[in-house]
């Protein structure tokens, strides 16, 4: 229960502690009166339209610049502006840029956990030791490679997207989640199986994890392409997709499906920060 509390606290809606949030900018969004800037780091600030002191009308040029906002205890930005400082994630983006030729994706097989009872010791073992205020891009990214290096278990990640519409009406701080995901023999069926430790105190199926996430409990739309969540209608409150363990954040995504890039191994550099910033 208080795993599930703390849920509601740190991804939903209510007040917290103003914040400053260092992160290169994905995208800026016009949602019914406000826009939304979605920073790489999976934080959502609001600027309202009608805000003239911040230039608002000019957000679209900080797309993909680093920037250093800061946003009061509802989310809405107080200041930003651009500061010359490279993250990790920063150099992955770049690689975004470089021209390459097609190729097909590798097969990725996860490892498939014989029972539910195994796949709960994996999830108990999950280590403890991470920072409350840390990224869950970062959590996720150690627990999978702890697993894999420990164990030999190889799991994916699943992360569920949220789209303008729903962040604009619940006013969700959050752009994106991920989590590792097993696939966990049950009954002679494979089911999928999300281990988000943070928040939980067992293993969930992807069903009850996005119920957690998205009030209006609507199913989450899976898809392939993480282009069918960026620039869609945002009809839908979310969007899901799968992705092998070496995926660390959206930007992996993103680049598999625009310069066929996809990681085989784990990059010691972004385990390095992964660990940094989360534990």
């Amino acid at each position: 229960m208080k795993k599930i509390i703390a849920l509601c606290l740190v991804l939903g809606t209510l007040p917290v502690m103003a914040e400053v949030v260092k992160s290169s900018v994905h995208s800026v969004e016009k949602v019914d009166g406000n826009y939304l800037v979605k920073f790489d780091n999976g934080r959502v600030g609001f600027l309202s339209t009608n805000e003239k002191s911040l230039g608002a009308p000019n957000l679209d040029g900080l797309e993909g610049q680093m920037v250093e906002a800061k946003l009061d205890s509802n989310s809405t930005i107080k200041s930003i502006q651009t500061i010359d400082e490279q993250t990790e994630n920063n150099k992955n983006l770049i690689l975004m840029l470089e021209p390459v030729e097609p190729v097909n994706p590798p097969v990725y097989e996860p490892t498939v956990i014989p029972s539910l009872k195994e796949a709960t010791k994996f999830f108990k073992r999950l280590n403890p030791n991470y920072n409350r205020a840390s990224e869950c891009s970062n959590r996720a990214h150690v627990w999978a490679h702890e697993e894999f290096t420990k164990n030999n278990i190889k799991s994916e990640k699943v992360f569920a997207f949220f789209t303008a519409s729903y962040i604009n009406r619940v006013r969700f701080k959050w752009w994106y989640h991920v989590a590792p995901l097993l696939t966990v023999n049950e009954g002679g069926k494979n089911v999928k199986r999300v281990m988000d430790y943070m928040f939980n105190h067992r293993p969930l199926t992807v069903k009850e994890w996005t119920d957690q996430l998205v009030f209006s409990k609507r199913p989450c739309k899976h898809t392939t392409k993480f282009s069918e969540y960026d620039v869609n209608p945002q009809t839908e409150d979310c969007y899901l997709m799968d992705g092998s363990m070496y995926n660390w954040t959206p930007a992996d995504l993103k680049n598999q499906e625009l310069n066929s890039r996809f990681k085989t191994e784990f990059s010691q550099d972004e385990i390095r920060a992964a660990y940094s910033e989360a534990f």
